[in-house]
């Protein structure tokens, strides 16, 4: 028999699909955020556009901080008059007490839980893109219920930490348990 060399190439997936959900109970805590009156539906882009993207250096700066700033979308209960759904901010602990930046509001946010959405790191930065949809699109197609939770986003802010090559992308939202 005649076995001829078949070459295959595989194309390489840039970006990793691969997503985990983890469960975090978060106290009553602070948000520090500054509030976008023209941005909506947390457009990044936009927001830098409107507010400038030096929020992201400034809240990561403070050394309190629960994790890194996020771009947030605000649920309606959280929204000022003369603002969008869109800001930025970070989380402090609820007993934070220190000044906060000129622009800036604080607020408290009482405990809940939230589902963080991981994405795996990838090797180009330029991907980000790519990185944050994939974990959008596990968000949305994530069925919370099988686990005994459902998406409650009247409770906190939806979170995008953005997305790096280094740590991949990732997000967080609220949730709450299910009724029995």
């Amino acid at each position: 028999m005649n076995w001829e060399k078949i070459d295959v190439k595989m194309e390489r997936e840039r970006v990793s699909k691969i997503v985990t959900v983890t469960v975090v109970e978060r106290p009553a805590r602070k948000l520090i955020l500054q509030r976008a009156k023209k941005t909506t539906g947390g457009n990044y882009f936009d927001y830098c556009e409107e507010m400038c993207c030096e929020w992201q250096e400034l809240l990561n700066n403070i050394p309190e901080k629960l994790d890194l700033a996020a771009l947030l979308t605000l649920p309606t209960n959280l929204i000022k008059l003369g603002t969008t759904d869109t800001a930025a901010g970070v989380e402090v602990p609820i007993y934070y007490a220190k000044p906060i930046l000129t622009g800036y509001d604080i607020i408290d946010l009482p405990p809940c839980i939230m589902l963080f959405f991981q994405g795996m790191p990838f090797e180009n930065d330029e991907d980000y893109g790519q990185a944050i949809d994939i974990v959008e699109q596990a968000i949305t197609s994530y069925q919370p219920e099988q686990y005994g939770f459902r998406y409650a986003p009247e409770l906190a802010p939806h979170f995008n930490f953005g997305a790096s090559a280094k740590i991949g992308a990732k997000k967080a939202v609220p949730v709450t348990l299910c009724s029995p």
